[in-house]
């Protein structure tokens, strides 16, 4: 079989068609059954992440009543995802997608049925968090290429743009309901949270079931698979398109999101409030983000994405800069949804711009190396709290977005593959 033709991105002045972009509908995506399935096993995975995130915290914290336990079950899961996720993308290269899908889900529903089983006949111990911590983190980071690959199998040039804002709707939507709802299994049944996490991802792995096999380029047997991961790497770097959009993938993440983290002393100390104020503070930024999502998904295969992403971003940095110099929390609540609302838009297009630009046999290692940069956050967590311990959580955060916005500020001026896209 041939290999797939690259799908040239649209550049400034062009239209994809003789009349311009062709307009989509909010919902377009939904159009296509293998879609809706994959929205489904979205959903349904989002929900399991956040029930074994949760679920396994409170579980450590029972068992060992340390928050130094509960840094080292985090920091575990969060290395292997950065080692593992070439490899990953290597799979989803080799392998066809919809039965990566069903293989990780099966193990990640097995996996949280035993550590139920665990809880709930109170044999469980600290070795059993850490395991399931690793085997949770490798399923996950196996799955995330193959899931963001499918999409783009199933779509069109013209709807990719829609279905990733929905797609991401979907994770967003796990972010707000999940939390508070495994919150409550919790502080009734520790071990139920984990018997909700298996049956969610037994749901995923039926979904995948249903979807339909997509034919993948063919690769050659016996291919070294560490030098297939170098080959994803050097051909990533000799893209100077490619490099640019991966380096504002990670730029939010190393130097923006990681405030994230200290929500509960903005929460605390600066409007004077508690955990009920924490969670809307959260919660805001996923509701921004579902707003800004669905209106891209509505505006469809959007011209001048280059400017979307570089100007998202831009007011990413704007918007979380003024909420660190607000005091009144409903000013606070409005400038962060308004973020999530910029940042989401920013994200889906880059991962857009991103799909139609990366070769087809590579878009397995392409999509994985997308998904590291978002994975630095616990390493720009480190940043971040060194600034916050020197100048207060205020300033310290401000300091950190302004690096983010100063990186931003070079891209757009130097990166003119970018900026006319």
């Amino acid at each position: 079989m041939a290999r797939d033709p690259v799908v040239r991105p649209v550049t400034q002045g062009e239209a994809s068609g003789p009349t311009g972009p062709r307009e989509v509908g909010t919902f377009e995506a939904f159009r296509d059954r293998d879609f809706r399935l994959l929205w489904a096993g979205t959903s349904s995975l989002g929900f399991s992440q956040w029930g074994q995130q949760i679920g396994l915290n409170w579980l450590v914290y029972m068992l060992t009543d340390s928050a130094v336990e509960l840094g080292k079950v985090a920091f575990v899961g969060g290395i292997l995802s950065l080692l593992l996720g070439p490899f990953a993308g290597l799979l989803a290269d080799r392998y066809p997608r919809r039965a990566i899908m069903i293989g990780t889900s099966a193990i990640g529903s097995l996996q949280a049925a035993v550590l139920a089983v665990l809880v709930l006949t109170d044999t469980v111990q600290v070795w059993h968090a850490y395991a399931f911590a690793i085997v949770s983190s490798i399923m996950n980071t196996a799955t995330g290429p193959a899931q963001q690959a499918y999409v783009h199998d199933i779509s069109t040039p013209e709807s990719l743009t829609n279905a990733i804002a929905l797609n991401s709707v979907a994770q967003n939507v796990s972010r707000i309901i999940g939390p508070p709802l495994t919150g409550v299994i919790v502080a009734w049944n520790v071990g139920a949270a984990f018997v909700m996490v298996a049956a969610m991802r037994g749901i995923s792995m039926l979904t995948a079931m249903a979807l339909r096999s997509r034919n993948q380029q063919p690769r050659e047997r016996g291919l070294n698979p560490v030098t297939e991961v170098f080959d994803g790497f050097r051909y990533l770097a000799s893209e100077s398109r490619l490099m640019l959009l991966l380096i504002m993938n990670a730029l939010p993440s190393l130097f923006v999101i990681p405030y994230l983290s200290f929500m509960p002393i903005f929460a605390k100390e600066v409007f004077h409030g508690g955990s009920r104020e924490y969670g809307w503070l959260v919660s805001m930024l996923a509701i921004g983000s579902i707003i800004g999502l669905l209106a891209l998904a509505r505006a469809g295969d959007v011209r001048h994405k280059g400017r979307y992403l570089l100007g998202g971003e831009i007011m990413y940095v704007v918007l979380v800069v003024s909420f660190t110099r607000m005091d009144i929390f409903l000013a606070a609540l409005a400038c962060l949804a308004t973020a999530g609302l910029f940042h989401s838009v920013a994200r889906a297009v880059n991962t857009s711009m991103f799909q139609t630009s990366v070769r087809s046999d590579m878009r397995g290692r392409g999509m994985a190396a997308f998904n590291m940069g978002s994975g630095l956050t616990p390493i720009g967590t480190i940043s971040m709290t060194f600034l916050v311990t020197r100048l207060g959580v205020q300033d310290g955060v401000m300091a950190s977005q302004l690096i983010c916005g100063a990186g931003v500020l070079l891209v757009l001026i130097f990166g003119r593959s970018v900026r006319r896209s």
